[in-house]
């Protein structure tokens, strides 16, 4: 939600996931963590490019830790899948939705939607979110 609403992710998220990840490490052996720091360094080049903010990075690498080493690839497909959605969500909202006049819904729905009318970045922690449940319920956190 805080994405959503500042376009950041807290830090004790991605330390939450970190240490998880360690406690899980004996189950998921050192390919693990191996995985999780070259996932860590493609998502770290991704922000030197600009294609990607710091907390998406941080957080991706993080939670990457509580999967075996073949279930971060996968991982890493499904958050690109449900960003994929996303994108074409926010693609299509931005023709088609207008600003409330009235925040019904909230100073956050408000703001959300003059974003997607502007066409400013993906709040990309839903669609990490979205990869980790994928990932999670196909098997690959067990």
């Amino acid at each position: 939600m805080t994405d959503v609403r500042a376009r950041e992710i807290p830090d004790w998220i991605s330390l939450v996931f970190l240490l998880m990840g360690l406690v899980r490490l004996p189950y998921c052996g050192w390919g693990a963590l191996a995985g999780g720091c070259v996932i860590f360094g493609c998502a770290f080049g991704l922000w030197l490019g600009g294609f990607m903010g710091g907390g998406d990075v941080k957080l991706i690498a993080s939670s990457s830790l509580l999967f075996p080493p073949l279930w971060q690839i996968r991982y890493i497909l499904d958050i690109a899948i449900v960003g994929g959605f996303l994108a074409v969500l926010y693609l299509v909202l931005r023709k088609v939705m207008p600003v409330p006049a009235t925040p019904l819904w909230g100073r956050t729905l408000r703001i959300e939607c003059w974003r997607i009318r502007r066409g400013f970045a993906l709040p990309y922690a839903v669609a990490i979110a979205g990869g980790f449940v994928v990932a999670a319920l196909q098997g690959g956190f067990l």
